[in-house]
């Protein structure tokens, strides 16, 4: 069984992070990884990572206000969410191993950053004056607000996930089971935790308390202390995590590949409720979830959208809504954006009770 998941585990790493674009009629493509999507709420928009574009999105009707590039170029794979930075930027890396600067009032770029030699799969990290940008080549990035290099830090294996500052330290998760916490004025290495049994793809859940909740692809779901890098608990799970969990009175909610969700104790680690929506092939939960108010939503491998009731884990409803689903969700007031993966929409849009309100399919 082992070698079994070892196997798995290299041929979906060479899938997402070795993913290209298939060429269509039109010089359009399909995507082959999953797409990233930011909400941008003071501009009414979300902006869609997918392929060989970024989508700028009206948030009303679904309508494409803008794209970048605004002409196709089959070197230039975007998959990770973008990010909104200060002075009109968002930043989004490609994987033709190029970090974006982009006007997001007209979908111009603003500059390039070209200092690395491999992907971008994670999400950069804007703050004032400074742009965090996480490569596959194990490496972190620090830009000022320009584009040109501060520093970077090299960690033992590829960097997928999204940083997060929080108390004066930058943290950063890595391939190599590690979370790091460095200086972000120079990248000194302040802390580094003991080995948390897995892979870690995604970015962190933060407690106000500062813990941090990370999951793992060894199946764990750990709470970290911020301030030292101590590990508080550890709780193993179904199947392994790969994105971010959700929080919420108390909970940590997340769902892993074996297509369970658990709502654990955020002071212990003790599991609260666990379900099992489906137990088919394609029941894997690789999306993160979604915490509205009582209402705990979830998408599933197999394109289906879940809403429980987030104390309990009991079932309100269920919607099919087409191709696989493994880009996380976001939530835009009461709506809900959901970015399929081989369907014939690249967005789609319910509203909170899972009733469609749009779609949006790129023109060609």
């Amino acid at each position: 069984m082992k070698n079994i998941k070892k196997i798995f585990f290299t041929l979906i790493m060479l899938i997402v992070a070795g993913s290209l674009l298939t060429a269509c009629s039109g010089g359009a493509g399909i995507p082959s990884s999953w797409a990233g999507l930011t909400l941008d709420s003071d501009a009414e928009l979300v902006y869609l990572a997918s392929g060989m574009h970024i989508y700028a999105i009206n948030l009303s009707n679904g309508t494409e206000k803008w794209r970048f590039p605004q002409k196709a170029d089959n070197k230039i794979n975007f998959f990770a969410a973008p990010e909104i930075a200060e002075g009109g930027q968002l930043i989004a890396g490609s994987y033709n191993h190029s970090l974006y600067s982009i006007n997001t009032a007209d979908g111009q770029q603003k500059w390039v950053f070209n200092g690395a030699n491999d992907k971008y799969v994670g999400s950069s990290l804007a703050a004032p004056g400074a742009i965090y940008a996480p490569n596959v080549n194990y490496n972190l990035y620090a830009l000022d607000a320009n584009g040109s290099l501060r520093w970077s830090f090299a960690s033992k294996q590829a960097l997928w996930a999204k940083p997060i500052e929080y108390d004066g330290k930058l943290l950063v998760a890595s391939m190599d089971h590690h979370v790091y916490a460095l200086d972000p004025e120079n990248g000194a290495q302040l802390w580094v935790t003991d080995d948390l049994g897995g892979a870690i793809t995604s970015s962190f859940a933060l407690g106000e308390d500062g813990v941090l909740y990370v999951g793992t692809l060894g199946a764990d779901m750990s709470a970290v202390d911020v301030s030292n890098g101590t590990i508080l608990w550890v709780t193993s799970v179904k199947g392994w995590v790969w994105s971010k969990p959700a929080q919420a009175e108390g909970l940590i909610f997340l769902g892993d590949q074996e297509g369970y969700v658990s709502a654990l104790d955020a002071q212990t680690g003790s599991v609260r409720w666990q379900i099992q929506p489906d137990a088919g092939p394609n029941r894997a939960v690789i999306s993160a979830p979604v915490v509205n108010e009582t209402t705990l939503y979830f998408a599933s491998q197999a394109g289906v959208l879940y809403a429980v009731e987030a104390a309990t884990g009991n079932a309100l409803w269920n919607k099919p809504i087409g191709g696989k689903i493994y880009s996380d969700l976001i939530q835009a007031g009461d709506t809900l954006l959901i970015a399929p993966l081989e369907y014939e929409a690249a967005l789609v849009a319910v509203d909170l009770q899972g009733n469609n309100r749009w779609m949006f399919t790129p023109a060609k």
